[in-house]
C-alpha cells in the first residue's frame, strides 16, 4: 500500500494557483449568505491520520442542531482542493497550516481555524541506538518533500546541531514518503525521514517482514528543544472560506468545538477513532488507530496558536520565505 502525502503542498502548485485565481477572477469577494436550515455542508479532511479528528467532530452528532445536513470527506489531490478553494465549493478544509498562508497571503482569502497535530516527523532507522541528531553524520538520510516545510525543518535541526546539510550528510530525496517506505525497507539509505502515517506504515511492514526498524528521533522534539516551547511544530489544521465564515460565524465556532471535543476523545479512544476515520481516508483502521499516537494531537484555535505558527514561519523562512508566500500572514489569518 502506498502512503501518500499529496497534502502538502508543493511551491510551484501554489504560484500556479495563485496566478490562475488572478487571470480567472476568482479571488473569494462575491457574498456568501448564511446556511439555512437543511443547507448541506462538506467537511473536508486530508488524506492522512491527522483527519480522524475531523471525522469524529461530524461522527459526533454535536454538530447537528447547527448543520442538519454535515459531512465528512476527504479530497483525494491537491487538485481538487485547489479548484474547491478557487470556486467557493470547500467551505471548510483541512490544510497545513504553510500551505494555508501561502494561499491567504497571494490572495485566496483562507483564514485558518484551528491548528489540530503539532508534529509528524520522525527518522526511522535500522539501528536501535540512534538518538540524537549529531549521529547522523556521514550517514545517508532517505527523504521526500525536497524544497517543501519538512524539508526545511530537518535542515533546520541539522544546522542546529551543528551539521551542514550540504556536506556533514548525504540527503537522499525520493517523491513522497510513500515511494520512500519500501526503498528503505529494501536497504536504501542509512536512515529515513518519515512523515505520520507512513512512519507507522513502515513499522507495519518492517514487523511482517521480520525486519529491524525503530522510531530513532522525534523532529518535534528536536525543534521544541531547541525554541524553548516545548515539542510541538504547528503543522496541520482546519482553514475556512473568509466569506463563510462572516456569513456563519456560529456554525465556524461549533465545528471548531467539536474538533476540541474529537481531539480529547481520540486520546481515550484510539482504536474506535481508527475504525472511524478508516470508513473514509484511504488508509486501513490499524494504520490510523496506531499512527494517532504519534500526531502530537491537540486541538487549538489559530489565535490561541499564533505565537506558535508564527515562530514555525520564521524559521522555515529563514531558509526559504517563499515557503508562505514571502511574508508572516497579518492577524487577519487566525481564527479566534
Amino acid at each position: 500500500m502506498s502512503i501518500s502525502s499529496r497534502h502538502l503542498i508543493d511551491r510551484r502548485s501554489m504560484l500556479q494557483f495563485g496566478c490562475a485565481l488572478c487571470g480567472l477572477g476568482l479571488f473569494p469577494g462575491a457574498a456568501m449568505r448564511a446556511l439555512a436550515a437543511g443547507d448541506p455542508l462538506t467537511v473536508w479532511g486530508i488524506p492522512a491520520s491527522p483527519s480522524a479528528v475531523f471525522a469524529r467532530a461530524v461522527a459526533s452528532g454535536q454538530l447537528a442542531s447547527k448543520v442538519p445536513d454535515l459531512k465528512f470527506d476527504v479530497w483525494k489531490s491537491t487538485d481538487q482542493m485547489r479548484a474547491g478553494i478557487a470556486s467557493g465549493d470547500f467551505k471548510l478544509f483541512a490544510t497545513s497550516t504553510y500551505a494555508a498562508a501561502n494561499f491567504f497571503n497571494r490572495g485566496a482569502g483562507t483564514v485558518m481555524v484551528n491548528v489540530v497535530t503539532w508534529g509528524v516527523l520522525y527518522l526511522m532507522s535500522r539501528e536501535e541506538g540512534l538518538h540524537r541528531i549529531e549521529d547522523l553524520a556521514g550517514k545517508t538520510v532517505l527523504l521526500s518533500n525536497k524544497n517543501e516545510a519538512p524539508d526545511l525543518l530537518f535542515r533546520l535541526v541539522l544546522k542546529w546541531s551543528g551539521l551542514d546539510p550540504d556536506k556533514d550528510v548525504k540527503l537522499d530525496y525520493v517523491g513522497t514518503p510513500g515511494e520512500a517506505v519500501p526503498l528503505y525497507l529494501s536497504g536504501r539509505g542509512d536512515v529515513a525521514l518519515l512523515h505520520e502515517p507512513a512512519s507507522t506504515a513502515a513499522l507495519i511492514r518492517a514487523a511482517k517482514a521480520k525486519l529491524p526498524l525503530y522510531r530513532a528521533i522525534d523532529i518535534t522534539e528536536v525543534y521544541g528543544r531547541h525554541t524553548g516551547r516545548g515539542a510541538k511544530i504547528p503543522q496541520v489544521g482546519l482553514a475556512v472560506n473568509p466569506e463563510f465564515l462572516d456569513a456563519n460565524p456560529d456554525v465556524v465556532r461549533a465545528v471548531h468545538e467539536a474538533c476540541v471535543d474529537a481531539g480529547q476523545w481520540i486520546k481515550q479512544n484510539w482504536a474506535e477513532a481508527g475504525k472511524l476515520a478508516a470508513q473514509t481516508l484511504p488508509l486501513p483502521a490499524p494504520i490510523i488507530e496506531k499512527s494517532l499516537p504519534f500526531i502530537h494531537l491537540d486541538v487549538k484555535s489559530a489565535k490561541e496558536s499564533r505565537e506558535d505558527i508564527e515562530l514555525y514561519f520564521e524559521h522555515i523562512m529563514s531558509l526559504d520565505p517563499g515557503i508562505v508566500g514571502g511574508r508572516k500572514p497579518d492577524e487577519g489569518f487566525y481564527w479566534g
